[in-house]
């Protein structure tokens, strides 16, 4: 019988998959250790209740399943780390299921001490304090109905998280114990007032990166970009956090020490947090936000940072910066469409300063970028050949509107009928073409800064 009981129960540890640490605090200590299960000083005893155990267990016949549960913690607690793993299942379902408050109150503790029991014996490990983290904050603060939170509950549960927070960051996967954090520490500040503004607005800075970074992955958007909208509201309603307060507190860091990245990012994301528009406003239009983001550009080059960098050069008239950046955003970019309409930004600026050529050689590789923008790019090379008539005008009647003939065919491969028909009309004149001795079909050089040929077409008799 015992050795079917223990064939039964190492049978259970393989289809489980557990792979046990070997305990590292424990009393009693371990003895009759094989395979990292220890059996303790009655092995026969322990293997014949861990096998009651886990049958009533597997069963969902939980009642049946604590005493040989309690059995087992009590005398064998070095037993194997699957005894608490399978512990917390078992109070966890309960605790799940129990509907009188005072015995579901008893199920929580017990599993919040097995958490800590099986990291005390087996270790701190991450995975295991984030599952703890799961359930320590809702047993306490939103189960008990009955029970009004004192600073002492608080500041020992956000004792836990801090650690969890800390230790995890980036890696912890529960969106969950964010906002679990970052109530705790307003009412932390409420309840304790042991927390300052400038702490909670620290914090708040590190895990708005990590969130944001959660929402950029892509998995489980919508939970992460409804945590996000939880924790802002949480440090709005409990801190100020206006562009007074930026600039009061935050900014002189900076100047400080111009290479804080993490204090650039932090004045970037609190001035994009700002509620009120005009508060918004007046830290988002100052040289603060500039400043913080040109930081980020100097350790991160990304296109849409150098895209901002490149508006707020054009919007204090600088347009050798605001031009340096954008071309920069189009060496960074590798979305094709956002390169192409940087290219197109290019050409129209080349444009207005009076470098044609220069504005059609950047639209025809905008279109070549993004098919999207050919119609785009080719009315606005019409557009330039018919705006250049004048400059390119001679004593030849014909050959001073070949332009507009050039301009017809860029807005015709551009799919532009109004530009077409609008070159049409300035077509040459049938009386100027027999004077003139030409005839229409035949290929005209457009010289001037166009430099192209094209076909004599006439204009028709009016």
């Amino acid at each position: 019988m015992k050795k079917l009981l223990f064939l039964f129960t190492i049978l259970l540890v393989v289809a489980t998959g557990f792979v046990a640490a070997q305990p590292s605090n424990c009393s009693p200590a371990a003895t009759n250790c094989e395979a990292n299960w220890c059996w303790g000083e009655n092995p026969g005893k322990t293997k014949e209740t861990y096998t009651i155990f886990s049958d009533a267990l597997k069963l969902k016949e939980y009642g049946r399943a604590i005493e040989p549960f309690e059995w087992l913690a009590a005398n064998v607690p070095c037993l194997n780390e699957a005894l608490y793993i399978n512990g917390l299942k078992l109070y966890e379902a309960l605790a799940e299921e129990e509907k009188d408050a005072t015995t579901k109150m008893k199920y929580q503790d017990r599993v919040l001490a097995l958490y800590d029991k099986r990291m005390g014996t087996y270790g701190e490990k991450l995975d295991v304090m984030e599952r703890k983290g799961l359930k320590f904050y809702p047993y306490e603060m939103i189960e008990r109905t009955n029970i009004t939170p004192d600073p002492a509950m608080v500041n020992r549960l956000y004792d836990f998280y801090d650690k969890l927070i800390e230790k995890g960051g980036a890696t912890l996967k529960q969106n969950s114990v964010f906002v679990y954090y970052m109530d705790l520490m307003c009412k932390k500040k409420t309840l304790s007032k042991d927390l300052t503004d400038d702490v909670i607005l620290d914090k708040y800075g590190k895990i708005t990166q990590i969130v944001d970074a959660k929402i950029a992955e892509n998995v489980k958007k919508e939970a992460w970009e409804e945590t996000k909208t939880a924790i802002d509201g949480l440090v709005e309603s409990h801190v100020p956090m206006g562009c007074d307060y930026i600039a009061s507190k935050l900014y002189p860091k900076l100047q400080a020490n111009p290479k804080d990245l993490d204090m650039a990012k932090k004045i970037v994301a609190f001035i994009l947090r700002i509620k009120d528009d005009a508060d918004k406003s007046k830290c988002y239009k100052g040289e603060i936000f500039t400043k913080a983001v040109e930081v980020i550009y100097i350790n991160e080059k990304t296109a849409s940072i150098a895209r901002i960098l490149a508006d707020r050069a054009f919007s204090a008239g600088d347009e050798a910066n605001g031009t340096k950046y954008l071309n920069e955003a189009i060496e960074i970019e590798t979305d094709p469409v956002k390169k192409g309409d940087d290219i197109m930004r290019i050409a129209k600026l080349a444009s207005k300063r009076g470098a044609l050529g220069e504005a059609r050689s950047s639209a025809l590789k905008a279109a070549s970028t993004d098919a999207s923008k050919a119609s785009e790019a080719y009315s606005f090379i019409g557009d330039l050949y018919m705006s250049s008539h004048k400059a390119c005008s001679s004593g030849d009647a014909v050959q001073s509107r070949a332009v507009f003939l050039a301009a017809y065919d860029m807005y015709a491969k551009g799919g532009d009928s109004k530009g077409m028909a609008n070159a049409r009309s300035q077509f040459p004149s049938i009386t100027d073409a027999f004077t003139l001795g030409k005839k229409e079909g035949e290929v005209m050089n457009v010289g001037c800064w166009i430099n192209t040929s094209t076909t004599l077409r006439l204009r028709p008799k009016q």
